[in-house]
């Protein structure tokens, strides 16, 4: 079974592509689709969590801020995570690898993704029956407390307000990618991915749902693992976005109809977030509008949950700053981040 959902950004592509297709025709489908997306009330359950009073290394201020910086109200922050949530595992053995800070800027003309990758160091609190509290690595925080507790450990850690959390269930990507037609990505040299045996060539590759899957799937064999998993994570959302956005599946009202149901049935979002109206701030969204990066870091470290992800202070003080104070369009002209991407 998967254990990474690459459909975890599917709601804004989604969303930003309906606008694409006309404001009017956009809300109706979203009101159409809304009633099929579960809902829970993950940040009321986050807020009710014990509060975290170790200060976080990587903001200069302890803790999230709990009032609107200054100039950046109308900004938005989604925590955007692939669930998988296997068929016989029991309570705390569903995971979260692939986690996403989604920040649209407050004029809505550009969002940029932040990708945590999975074995990320980072300080999670005491969770009854699992964890003393300390530093380990990320996606067990959805492990111990689900939802909620990624919510409050992604928000410490970045002195962000988190405003909206969306889950996405594993199983979506292969339905996903063959309603689309597929999508191309680049690949920069050949490799093999051990597990299935099939070979990604160096140049553009055509992805069906099920190479789709192995794609984003493959950690092991790849230079930099996890984060050139990551990155593959990244290409082929550009990708998706970029097809999805295209007028053959915009026009084709039938396709157009399958893709948000079954974008709908795999979704789990906050009961505060209103599809109708979110479809209406983000109407103004285009592929070359999203930019796409993944916390800064300095290698590898041993640690006792083993090999992991040491976090760059200083590099991750100024993206958490940039999501702060809505300035994501000047950090990603003045530090690494990319639009058109090419997978390892």
């Amino acid at each position: 079974m998967v254990r990474w959902v690459k459909a975890s950004l599917v709601t804004l592509t989604v969303l930003a592509a309906l606008a694409g297709a006309g404001l009017g025709a956009s809300v109706l489908y979203a009101e159409h689709v809304g009633g099929q997306v579960g809902r829970d009330d993950v940040l009321g359950q986050a807020s009710a969590l014990p509060r975290i009073t170790k200060g976080s290394e990587y903001v200069v201020i302890t803790g999230p801020s709990t009032q609107p910086v200054p100039g950046v109200r109308a900004a938005e922050n989604y925590l955007v995570l692939g669930v998988d949530t296997r068929a016989g595992w029991t309570q705390g053995q569903s995971r979260s690898d692939t986690i996403m800070l989604v920040h649209v800027d407050g004029d809505r003309r550009h969002a940029g993704v932040v990708s945590f990758p999975r074995d990320s160091y980072v300080y999670i609190p005491p969770v009854p029956g699992h964890w003393a509290g300390g530093k380990t690595k990320i996606n067990a925080a959805y492990a111990w407390g689900g939802a909620p507790l990624m919510t409050q450990v992604v928000s410490h850690l970045t002195g962000v307000n988190i405003d909206h959390v969306v889950r996405v269930d594993f199983a979506a990507i292969r339905k996903i990618t063959d309603i689309v037609g597929g999508v191309d990505v680049t690949v920069r040299k050949t490799v093999r991915d051990g597990r299935t045996g099939y070979t990604f060539r160096a140049g553009v590759n055509h992805l069906d749902g099920k190479k789709a899957e192995i794609y984003v799937r493959q950690r092991y064999g790849l230079a930099d693992g996890d984060f050139d998993r990551v990155r593959r994570q990244q290409q082929y959302l550009h990708a998706l976005t970029g097809k999805v956005l295209s007028m053959g599946v915009l026009t084709n009202p039938i396709r157009l109809n399958e893709l948000l149901s079954e974008v709908a049935k795999s979704l789990v979002v906050d009961e505060n977030l209103d599809l109708t109206s979110t479809v209406r701030r983000l109407s103004h969204l285009r592929q070359d509008d999203l930019s796409f990066t993944t916390i800064p870091n300095t290698g590898f470290v041993h640690t006792p949950a083993g090999t992991a992800n040491r976090l760059d202070v200083e590099g991750c003080r100024a993206l958490f700053l940039a999501l702060r104070t809505d300035k994501m369009t000047e950090y990603f002209r003045t530090h690494k981040g990319y639009r058109a991407i090419t997978g390892a």
